[in-house]
């Protein structure tokens, strides 16, 4: 189910981004970095993250990927620590994330397996993108609607930087999306 309140200036929305060991939690990839971004009353107020410690390893294409190696998650919170926390905090705001389906799927897996409330409301801004009939970059990944927006994405694939970069896209695209 996807929540489609895009207009309303004084909601708070909550951008998420995560990096991950791999593509599929139900093949044992993990959670390694959490990052929000807040948007209140149509502005961005501030941005977090925070690593994941995984129980096996990060393999060596995703460290190459986002950056995050093995020595960097050694002492950081598990999911089992960091979740509640993260679930706690968004409470019932929007979710809004750039292929949303990913961080969804495992967010929720990971939720479900500690007892906690799934997140069922979300807004996806690259399905956003396929009803913008003004957008005219060559595909709808972050990346592309970026540089087409102009919106500055310092460390793509991290966490961080990534939901800054999604929460701006929002921002510009959310008035434009075909009614």
């Amino acid at each position: 189910m996807e929540q489609m309140s895009l207009f309303g200036n004084d909601e708070v929305f909550i951008v998420v981004d995560l990096e991950t060991t791999g593509l599929n939690p139900f093949e044992g990839n993990e959670i390694i970095e959490i990052g929000i971004t807040e948007i209140k009353n149509g502005k961005i107020v501030r941005s977090y993250s925070r690593f994941v410690k995984p129980e096996q390893e990060i393999p060596p294409f995703i460290t190459e990927l986002t950056g995050i190696s093995n020595k960097m998650v050694a002492n950081e919170d598990t999911i089992e620590q960091v979740l509640p926390r993260f679930r706690k905090f968004i409470g019932n705001n929007t979710i809004i994330a750039h292929n949303a389906k990913f961080d969804i799927k495992f967010l929720n897996y990971y939720l479900n397996k500690l007892g906690l409330e799934e997140i069922k409301d979300y807004i996806c801004t690259l399905e956003l993108l396929k009803k913008v009939s003004s957008y005219g970059g060559k595909n709808k990944k972050l990346a592309t609607a970026c540089e087409y927006y102009g919106i500055e994405n310092k460390n793509a694939h991290r966490a961080s930087s990534d939901t800054q970069a999604t929460a701006e896209l929002f921002l510009k695209i959310r008035d434009k999306v075909d009614k």
